[in-house]
């Protein structure tokens, strides 16, 4: 697993937080609140795919104020739709005592584990580009999919999926495969942002479904353990 937490054999906890990018004045990147939100159940997402795991709940803290609550779950129900799934139960809650002068948004996703995950005798793949900021609304076509990677999972083409995060891919990827040494045409170390780049792992008589399932641009990744 990344970043979730295994509470018992089957539950998985993921989170998601995203500062100073919204709709206020003093935010750092100016975007509509919805899209936000969009991002931050992207990566949750991801989060318990990676764990092999599958949404059943979802707590939405929003340090933004009331008037973004229903953006922020317009948001969440747009990453729900791309996939084709019911939006879970959302529950949460909204600072209202004070306003905030930056928007702030956290996400916390319970699951199940559905899935078997495994990182031996895969060819290893790079889905995407790192972007961050501003670059994520401009390079949109290099933002991997989340319909097509949740279409990998489903038909197990995919054993082992891991979002790139802030430390970038070469982080993860050490994370993954300690120890292993690795070779990418991409920029190993830059921020992935809302990881709009992904990793996945893929076994050699699944190559030729792979290529088939994904129209967004994707580099291998050379292993020398």
């Amino acid at each position: 697993m990344r970043n979730a937490v295994k509470i018992d054999a089957s539950t998985v906890i993921t989170v998601d937080n995203s500062g100073c990018i919204g709709e206020k004045a003093l935010d750092a990147v100016h975007v509509p609140n919805e899209l936000t939100a969009y991002y931050s159940a992207r990566v949750v997402l991801l989060e318990q795919w990676c764990a092999g795991a599958e949404p059943t709940n979802i707590f939405l803290s929003n340090f933004t104020g009331e008037v973004a609550w229903k953006d922020y779950i317009k948001g969440i129900e747009k990453a729900f739709d791309e996939i084709g799934l019911a939006v879970p139960p959302i529950n949460g809650s909204t600072e209202s005592n004070f306003n905030s002068l930056q928007s702030g948004i956290s996400l916390v996703v319970v699951g199940k584990v559905q899935y078997e995950i495994s990182k031996e005798n895969l060819q290893w793949f790079v889905i995407g580009k790192p972007l961050v900021g501003q670059e994520v609304i401009e390079e949109t076509q290099h933002v991997a999919k989340l319909n097509e990677l949740y279409n990998l999972v489903k038909l197990k083409i995919v054993k082992q999926i891991w979002p790139v995060g802030s430390k970038g891919i070469l982080a993860e990827l050490e994370r993954i495969l300690p120890g292993g040494k690795f070779e990418c045409s991409l920029d190993l170390e830059k921020t992935s942002g809302p990881a709009t780049a992904v990793i996945v792992g893929i076994p050699q008589m699944d190559l030729g479904e792979f290529e088939k399932q994904i129209s967004t641009c994707y580099e291998p990744v050379r292993v020398f353990i």
